[in-house]
């Protein structure tokens, strides 16, 4: 069997989360806008993946972010404005990329406080975001705080969400890097025994 190219690995890699990300957005979408509509905060799982996603795939992260919003707006029917308002507004999550700058990407990884403050971040830019848009069409000032409200228990959700993952190996871990460490890891061990075979005689 061949091996499959890294871009091809990526590629199913973003299909996967893509198709993770559409069924439970929709489930959440459903629950809180149709089951639960009564309720003045809003569970979402897009922030969770689109995170994930930042911390697998950097800038690629932003096909979730279109899609959530897409699919957000598709189960909740919302009008053709909320379209550009969710999916272009959740863009704006991606600013959370430029911790990458600051701290290394593994250091955000394995450190619980930069991993809290790069999700806070990506809730924050999503929330200005979808702000920013809702403005342009001539919305209230207060959108800002409305969607930085109703969306608070989606950002405990994702913090929790991602201190767990962070132990789980290459979960959120740049795949690159990943990889490469796998890789270096089973070299290791292939030459191991012979090392040793080679101590014994």
């Amino acid at each position: 069997m061949n091996q499959i190219t890294f871009k091809q690995y990526r590629n199913i890699d973003l299909v996967i989360w893509t198709i993770l990300l559409i069924i439970f957005e929709t489930i959440t979408t459903f629950a809180t806008t149709k089951w639960f509509a009564a309720q003045a905060v809003a569970i979402s799982i897009s922030l969770a993946l689109i995170c994930i996603v930042m911390m697998r795939w950097s800038g690629y992260a932003a096909i979730l972010a279109v899609v959530g919003g897409f699919v957000y707006c598709l189960a909740s029917g919302a009008e053709p404005k909320q379209y550009l308002i969710y999916c272009i507004g959740n863009l704006f999550s991606l600013i959370a990329l430029l911790l990458f700058k600051v701290f290394d990407k593994e250091k955000i990884r394995t450190d619980i406080p930069k991993l809290v403050v790069f999700v806070l971040v990506a809730y924050i830019g999503m929330a200005l975001g979808r702000g920013a848009v809702t403005q342009f069409f001539g919305g209230d000032i207060k959108a800002f705080v409305v969607f930085a409200t109703t969306d608070i228990i989606s950002l405990l959700f994702v913090e929790v969400i991602l201190i767990l993952l962070r132990k789980s190996d290459g979960m959120i871990e740049d795949q690159k890097t990943y990889l490469l460490r796998l890789d270096r890891e089973k070299k290791e061990k292939e030459a191991a025994p012979e090392q040793e075979e080679e101590y014994f005689l």
